[in-house]
This record gives C-alpha cells, structure tokens and sequence, in this order.
C-alpha cells in the first residue's frame, strides 16, 4: 500500500514537469519554424541587398530596357529601366550575390541587341562575351556588401569601359 502511495505522489510531481517541459519545448519549436524568414527560393538567413541600377551617359538611347544578368536567369522579357537620352535608373532589384554580371539591352530582344555597345566607343567592363559569340555580359562588378540593405549601382557610360561603381 505504501508504494502505491509513493508512485502516486512521483506521478504528481513529475507529470506537472514533464507536462511544463512539453509544452516549452513545443513552444520552442514553433517560435523557430514560424519566425525565421526565408528568402524568394525559400533559403533561411540568406543575405540579400537591394540594389538600384543607375545607367547615365549612355549617348542617345530611349526606350524600355531591361537588365538581364546572372541573379535573375539572364531573363530579358521585362522592363526593369525606362532610358531617356542615355539616362535611366530600375526599381530596386534584390540581390542575393556579391559577384554579379549583367548587361543592359531593349525588353524583350531575342537577339540580344545592345545599341549601347560599340567596340572602341562604349564597352562593358567585364569580359565581353558578345565578342566571342556569347552576348551575355557586359558589366562584372564583385564584392557588393548584401549586409548594407540598399545599393546604389552606377553605371557611368562616359568613359570607353563604362565601369559600375557603388555610389
């Protein structure tokens, strides 16, 4: 009799605390699966930055650009910058990698038409894959600080390699 009276008072005591235990560490796990943000790919703590692309200098272009480059699949299909007299700036676009290439051509140009572009008067600053039949790239800047939040990339056409800078 007298062990049934001392499992009842173990069950009592113990059964609060693994009940409390329980609960906490429920409340543990959802705290973390609910509160942690991931990014459009669904990484968690990915670092991003966004960043403003900012073309001037750039002679008399006008019209619908586009930005297409190696954060967003080389996709050329959408207005991103509306250029007026070689001048323009996009929206800013999210960033996930400190090492980006990209380029700056007509929405939607499935040949790729850069009339920016002209060997010896305007050139990219990066490895001009146009030239070797790949019209891809045109600008390469590394090292973008994705901790600063926002960027302001400024791509100056006033000199023959239009170089990007962080402004």
């Amino acid at each position: 009799m007298e062990n049934i009276k001392k499992n009842n008072r173990i069950r009592k005591n113990i059964l609060p605390v693994w009940g409390t235990s329980l609960l906490l560490a429920l409340a543990l796990i959802f705290a973390v699966v609910f509160t942690a943000c991931a990014d459009a790919n669904g990484l968690h703590n990915q670092t991003a930055a966004d960043v403003t692309f900012v073309f001037k200098n750039f002679g008399s272009i006008s019209g619908d650009y586009t930005i297409p480059g190696n954060f967003n699949n080389w996709d050329n299909s959408k207005s991103m910058i509306s250029m007026k007299d070689g001048n323009g700036s996009s929206a800013p676009v999210t960033i996930s990698s400190a090492n980006i290439e990209f380029t700056l051509i007509q929405t939607g140009d499935s040949g790729w038409l850069r009339p920016w572009f002209s060997a010896g008067v305007l050139e990219g600053n990066g490895v001009d894959r146009g030239t070797a039949g790949n019209p891809y790239q045109n600008f390469y800047i590394d090292g973008l600080d994705l901790n600063s939040g926002e960027i302001t990339l400024v791509i100056d056409g006033s000199d023959v390699t239009a170089t990007p800078f962080v402004q």
